[in-house]
Order: structure tokens, then C-alpha cells, then sequence
């Protein structure tokens, strides 16, 4: 940058004394030499100085601007083309064609005085709404490119072309695309909306646009005189002194693009991005430095460069979202590799969605299953960005320790293991996946199942990351490794199966043989040896009831019990329930268990009552009903059915057992509409099912209905069957809740009322949940036996 300042300032009489001296040798054509031109250029521009400032007066460029950005700045350019034209003639007469330099510069100075902030911030505007509208044209008016051969001028035409060769966006190529084709993909061909609407040139962009699509012609006529503007910047020097404002358009047309592609995940966008913007960046190249062969792509390089930069930040903002939509998003995915690849920034991005997953997803709120779900995810997207898996560790590492913290992570792997709907399952069936034992460094993988297409790992990945050591690893194995044993997996599976084979009704388990294959595959044969001896003894007790239906037919005994026969020391142990089996269900076991003690006389049965079930059917006086129901809340109907109401107290001292224990059973049958308390612990068998308020009053505790003996008239009690309808209503719109209430207290143990209700406000803003609305759900989920209180604090069964 240059300002003009001669060595020794002149005089006022001085310069009215070369002022005539100028005069004088101009007439007679004799050039200027030394100091004296110098004087002379500098007395020149003081005189120019003054009219290129009053073409830059604030109220004369609102009022251009106000009236119409583009050709306002237009004719600002050729106003000051005039101005420099009466200068340059004048000033060529002066140094003559030897001293040519000297004029030059002093109109160098003069431009840098007068493009201040309001005329660069002009300039910026219109290159803005030009460069749109060039890529408005092209993109979304392909059939109008026919008609710019005849409207545009023949030497913009060429400069474009080459332009747009050299920089790799030939596609346009002006006079070479046939009519109709399209720059982009047809289903790309929207209006492009390149400004924000809050920009202050959008009405007079879209007036641009409108003109356009009514006559096509108008496209050329437009190029033409945005390519004259251009070369009136160049020919007035300014391109040198507002870099910065033509750089700024450029990135404003870039930002502007990019925001678009915002959530467009399912869709390749970053080819579509560079080759408009290549496009534009090469037109302003043609158009602004096609005499430079030294800067022939300076916008180009500096467009490319924002483009990824602003692209990559949108994608790494946005990867949190991109992994819990993968497999959809995948062609984001390689959009952002692409990106980070070259911006080299794998570590940033990596450290970006550490940050985001420890703030959206590890806390008490998130449930075990969705945090597995989402970092099964982030394992596959993961992957793809980086095969080497070093940022996968960066990552992973909260996700696991996290997870380890979590009493429930072990089920939730094994649950989803033998899911067929999984997509561990399918690992798990592929037969494929690394197998995996315990050694003296936790757990090592089997080589035969390793990557044959092996890469070598990054230094830092050999020293430092785990996961990545991993890579050839499915996602099982990874998820396994958490641990860095395969105990506490074989261990939850033997608790699964044991329940899955309880559950089994007429001794079928092919389901669970086949996982048992599968899991052997997995995690060796001998790890599940005392799996093999539950699936026996199923199959032992499938032999042993048949033996026992057909001794009852013999004897013409009904036998309507099915046991399932274990090996004490090879299932897990269940807790005795502590209570007396009703009569009838007594004799029958008695019955089932002599006839096997005389097939296997060196043997004796002893019953777990807490682990079976008894398949019911009430008969009320207006319905039947069918429940399946523990052994021990079975004993409950037995001891009502003898007599039509019975205190807690009684019926405690019939079924042999505490009070507490034979509430919680007679809850059962509260939340089922069988049994309804009609008096402080007080209960008895409901034979005609009621509807209505009443209902909703009868199966309330007397306590929550003004509690026994109260006087009350009967409007009070409408009043409070009303309200104790109501909190039932608001009870059952909480249970989409219960997942949060679930997870608090399976992280954090009992609690009370009140911590339940403040972390609820925690978790879920804006839900008004009353203390009283709250309670009302919790005793549901209580009566539902999903909840227990005990001692104020309310805990999981």
C-alpha cells in the first residue's frame, strides 16, 4: 500500500507557481522531470482529491445504494472511471511515458483515501448479490444458458471459459452447455436461496431473479455488466486496497451454501458444495485477475478453503445427531471424512463428540439400553471416519467407563445379545466375530479371525489406545471388552437362561439351545458347560413328567402340575418364600413329588415355590377371569374365597407369613380389579366388576378417601371421588415417565419423594408434575409391583 508524500512539503505559492508552470509546458508538450514532477502529480491529485471525495459523500452513496445496490455501484465505478480518466490524461502529460509510475502511484493514494468503510462495505454488497445471482443463473436456470452466446460479450464469454476449465468447474462452460442442462443433479435444481432472509439485499436479489426467469436473455445482458463493474474495479486500482471485502462475499456465499446443507444427512453434499463454488470463485477469478498469471485462482484457493473449513465445523456440530440417524446418514459420513481428511483435524472432531456425548448422553436420565445403542452406533460411523480407530478411542473412552459404573450394562449386552431384532444377534449368529478368552492381560483375541487387510496402527494408537489395538474386533467384542473379562457376560447368560427356561411352558427350548450353540462359538465350549447341564436337566424333566402323567392316568389321579426338575449346585438359587400352600395345591405336589421318588428312589424333591407359577381361572358372579399368578399371591385367593372379608391380620396368620409379605401379594390383586379394600386393611374378593367414579374410589385405600368412620356428606364424597378419579388420570399419563423413574433409581438406589420429583424437573423442563400427581404414580407402579416403599424411600423390585 502506497500513499504519496513528497520528500520536501511546497508552499502555497509554490504551488501556485508550478500550477502555472504545468500550464506552460503542457501547452508546448516538453515532459516533467525530478522533484518538480513530483510537486507537480502531488499538486494534481490535491486538485482531484476534492472531487473523488464528493463522489464518496455519505448521502450520495445511501441514495445510490437505497435506489438499487447493483446498478447503484455501478455507477459509482463510472463516475470515478471519469474522474480517473480526466486524471490520467493530465497526469500523462505531466511524467510523460518514462515517469508514468510516479502518476500511478499518487492515484493509488488517492483511492485509499477515499474507500472508506461505507464504500468497501457497498462493494462487499454487491460482489455478494452478483456472485448469487451468477449462481442462481447457472444452477437454477440451466435452459437460459443457450441464450448468453448471444447476449454476452464474446471476450467475458472466453475469459470464463478457460476460467472455469482451469479451476475444474468446465461443467458450466457457458458457450459448451447445451440447452437444459444442469450444473447439478435434477433433484438439486431448487431456487437457491444463497443470502439469509435477515439480509438486506434479499428484496432486490429476488426482483433480480424474477427478472431473469421472465426473460432469459436478461442473464447475459446481467454477466455483461457485472463483468464491466469488474474491470472498472481493476482499471480504478481498488482490487489491491479491498481484498477484504471481496474475500468477504466469497465467504458470506460460502457460509450461506453450507448452512443450507444443514441435516441433510441422507444425501451427498460436499461434491454438489465444491462445484458451485468453484464456479463462483472462478468467475471472480476471470473477471478481477485474469491479467495476474500470479494470482490466476487466488479466490478459488481461498474458497475452496472456507468451504471446508465451514463445512467440516457444520458436519462435527452436527456428528451427534449423525450417529444416532446412521445407517441413513452414512453419505454425511463420507462427506465429513473427506473434509477432516484434508483440514487434518481428526483429533478436534474427535474431541468435539467426546464433549457432546458426556453433556446429551451420559447422565442418569439417559437409560442403559439408549447409551449401548448409541455407542453401537458410534462404533460403525466411527469406524468409517477412521479405519485406524484411534479417534474411536478418544471417544469411546467416557462411554466405557461410564458404562462400567452402570449395575445393569452387563444385562442390557446380554438382552440385546439374544435379541434376534439386535444387531448384536447378528454378530453373535455370524460365527464370525474374534473369539475371545481371559489371559494374563485381560482379554486376547483369536488371529484366525483377524483382518487379513491389516494397516499398520498410528505410533500413538500402539502406546496409548485400546480400542484401536481392537480394530479387527466386531462390535460385540468391543462391547464384551468393556470388562476386559468374559465372566460377567457367561455369568448374566447363565441368569438369563435359567429364567428363559422357568419360563418355558411344555419343556420347549430349541430358542435357547440355539443361543447356547452360539454363545459357545463366542466364548468357548467350557465357559458354558453349566448351561449344557440346565438344558439336561430340562430335558431330564421333560422324561420325568411324562413318567409322572402317565403314573396319574394309571391311578386316575388329576395331575395339573408340571415341575421343572434342577441341579441345586448348577442354577441360581431363589430366596424361600416363608408361607403356607393352601390345601388343594399341597396334596398335589405331595402327589407329583412321591411317584418321582420312586423313579429315582435315591433322590427327594424340594420345592421352590418362588419360582413357579400357577395358571388361574376366577369365576366372579358377572365374569371369568385368567391370571397367572406366583404360587404365594395364589394363596391369597384360596384364604378370601373361604371368607367374603378378611383384616390384613387374619389373613397374614392364615397363609402362615408376615403381614408385609401378605400385602405385598394382595396388591397383586388390587391393581387387577380382583380383590378392593373396603375398610383399613381390610379386603375382600369384588364379584361385580363396577365402573366409573366409583370404581376409581373403590380401589383406593380408605386412608386417601377420608380414612374409616369419617363424616362426611355426600357431597364431599362426590367431591372426593372426583379428585381421586382425576389424580388416576394424571397418574396414568406419567407412566411415559417411568424410564426416568427406572434409571434414577437403578443408578442411584432408593429415594424419596422429593429427589424423584426435583431431578424429574431436571431431566424433563417444562413438565409440571405436582408432589401430589407424582405420589399417585408411584403408588401405581407400586400396586403394578414395579415400585416398593420402605421407609419413605421408594426403590425397584
Amino acid at each position: 500500500m502506497y500513499a504519496y508524500s513528497p520528500s520536501n512539503p511546497l508552499s502555497e505559492d509554490d504551488v501556485q507557481r508550478i500550477v502555472q508552470q504545468i500550464k506552460a509546458r503542457t501547452n508546448t508538450g516538453v515532459p516533467w522531470t525530478g522533484l518538480s514532477i513530483e510537486g507537480a502529480i502531488d499538486s494534481l491529485a490535491t486538485e482531484y482529491r476534492d472531487e473523488l471525495r464528493r463522489l464518496c459523500v455519505a448521502e450520495r452513496i445511501d441514495v445510490l445504494k437505497e435506489s438499487n445496490i447493483f446498478h447503484g455501484f455501478l455507477q459509482f465505478l463510472q463516475a470515478l472511471n471519469s474522474v480517473f480518466c480526466s486524471y490520467s490524461e493530465r497526469a500523462s502529460r505531466i511524467c510523460g511515458p518514462d515517469q508514468r509510475v510516479i502518476g500511478d502511484m499518487a492515484w493509488n493514494a488517492l483511492i485509499h483515501q477515499v474507500l472508506d468503510a461505507r464504500v468497501l462495505e457497498w462493494m462487499e454488497e454487491w460482489l455478494y448479490l452478483s456472485l448469487s445471482c451468477v449462481l442462481h443463473c447457472v444452477v437454477c436456470q440451466p435452459s437460459t444458458i443457450a441464450y448468453l452466446n448471444s447476449a454476452m460479450d464474446p471476450g467475458v464469454v472466453a475469459q470464463l471459459q478457460k476460467a472455469h476449465r482451469d479451476a475444474g468447474a468446465a461443467v458450466v462452460g457457458f458457450g459448451d452447455l447445451a440447452a437444459g442442462q444442469s450444473l447439478v443433479s435434477d433433484d438439486n435444481t431448487e431456487s437457491d436461496d444463497a443470502l439469509a432472509n435477515s439480509d438486506p439485499a434479499q428484496s432486490e436479489r429476488d426482483r433480480l431473479f424474477a427478472r431473469v426467469a421472465s426473460d432469459p436473455r436478461q442473464i447475459g445482458l446481467f454477466i455483461n455488466d457485472f463483468a464491466g463493474g469488474c474491470r472498472l474495479l481493476v482499471i480504478l486500482r481498488i482490487v489491491s486496497y479491498a481484498s477484504r471485502s471481496l474475500s468477504g462475499a466469497v465467504d458470506r456465499l460460502v457460509d450461506a451454501n453450507v448452512q443450507k446443507q444443514a441435516t441433510r444427512w441422507d444425501t451427498p453434499c460436499l461434491d454438489q458444495l465444491l462445484t458451485r463454488v468453484r464456479l463462483v470463485a472462478a468467475t471472480l477469478d476471470a473477471l478481477l485477475l485474469y491479467d495476474s498469471t500470479a494470482a490466476q485462482q487466488f479466490f478459488l484457493g481461498h474458497a475452496e478453503t472456507r468451504l471446508f473449513a465451514k463445512f467440516s465445523e457444520l458436519r462435527v456440530s452436527e456428528l451427534f445427531g449423525i450417529i444416532i440417524d446412521y445407517p441413513d446418514s452414512r453419505q454425511a459420513i463420507a462427506d465429513l471424512r473427506t473434509c477432516v481428511v484434508r483440514q487434518r483435524s481428526m483429533r478436534q472432531m474427535a474431541h468435539s463428540l467426546r464433549n457432546a456425548i458426556q453433556q446429551r448422553l451420559l447422565h442418569p436420565g439417559a437409560t442403559t439400553s439408549d447409551i449401548l445403542t448409541q455407542y453401537i452406533s458410534a462404533i460403525r460411523c466411527l469406524r468409517l471416519l477412521d479405519p485406524s480407530s484411534t479417534v474411536l478411542e478418544i471417544v469411546a473412552r467416557p462411554i466405557r467407563s461410564y458404562l462400567r459404573s452402570r449395575e445393569d450394562t452387563v444385562s442390557c449386552i446380554v438382552q440385546d445379545m439374544v435379541s434376534e431384532e439386535s444387531e448384536l444377534f447378528e454378530d453373535l449368529a455370524s460365527g464370525h466375530g474374534v473369539i475371545m478368552d481371559n489371559g494374563a492381560e485381560g482379554i486376547v483375541y483369536d488371529e484366525d479371525y483377524a483382518d487379513k487387510n491389516w494397516e499398520p496402527l498410528p505410533i500413538e494408537a500402539k502406546t496409548v489406545y485400546l480400542t484401536a489395538q481392537r480394530r479387527d474386533a466386531d462390535v460385540l467384542s468391543l462391547l464384551v471388552s468393556i470388562y476386559e473379562t468374559k465372566d460377567v457376560f457367561v455369568q448374566e447368560f447363565e441368569r438369563h437362561l435359567a429364567q428363559r427356561l422357568l419360563a418355558c411352558t411344555e419343556y420347549g427350548a430349541e430358542r435357547e439351545i440355539r443361543q447356547v450353540e452360539m454363545m459357545k462359538l463366542r466364548f468357548g465350549a467350557r465357559a458354558l458347560e453349566k448351561c449344557e447341564v440346565m438344558l439336561k436337566d430340562v430335558a431330564e424333566s421333560k422324561r420325568t413328567d411324562q413318567h409322572v402323567a402317565e403314573t396319574s392316568q394309571e391311578k386316575r389321579w388329576d395331575m395339573p402340575l408340571h415341575a421343572l426338575i434342577v441341579s441345586r449346585q448348577f442354577w441360581s438359587s431363589a430366596p424361600r418364600e416363608q408361607f403356607a400352600m393352601p390345601r388343594a395345591m399341597a396334596d398335589i405336589q405331595n402327589k407329583y413329588a412321591g411317584m418321582y421318588e420312586v423313579l429315582k428312589p435315591a433322590r427327594k424333591l424340594e420345592w421352590r415355590d418362588a419360582l413357579g407359577s400357577v395358571a388361574l381361572q376366577i369365576e366372579l358372579a358377572d365374569r371369568t377371569v385368567s391370571v397367572s399368578a406366583k404360587p404365594s399371591q395364589a394363596a391369597v385367593l384360596f384364604a378370601l374365597q373361604e371368607t367374603p372379608a378378611m383384616a390384613l391380620a387374619e389373613l397374614a396368620q392364615k397363609m402362615e407369613c408376615s403381614e408385609e409379605f401378605a400385602l405385598s401379594r394382595v396388591r397383586f390383586w388390587l391393581a387387577r380389579g380382583i380383590v378392593r379394600e373396603i375398610d383399613a386393611n381390610v379386603f375382600e374378593v369384588v364379584e361385580t366388576d363396577s365402573s366409573g367414579d366409583d370404581a376409581a374410589a373403590a380401589s383406593m385405600p380408605a386412608a386417601g378417601r377420608g380414612g374409616a368412620g369419617s363424616d362426611q356428606d355426600d357431597d364431599d364424597e362426590d367431591s372426593g371421588a372426583g379428585a381421586a378419579g382425576a389424580s388416576n388420570a394424571r397418574a396414568e399419563a406419567l407412566r411415559m415417565h417411568f424410564n426416568f423413574v427406572e434409571g434414577m433409581l437403578r443408578n442411584f438406589g432408593p429415594l424419596p419423594l422429593d429427589r424423584i420429583l426435583s431431578m424429574l424437573g431436571m431431566f424433563l423442563p417444562g413438565e409440571n408434575t405436582t408432589a401430589e400427581d407424582l405420589r399417585s404414580f408411584l403408588a401405581l407402579m407400586a400396586r403394578e409391583d414395579k415400585l416398593e416403599l420402605a421407609g419413605g424411600l421408594y426403590k425397584l423390585k
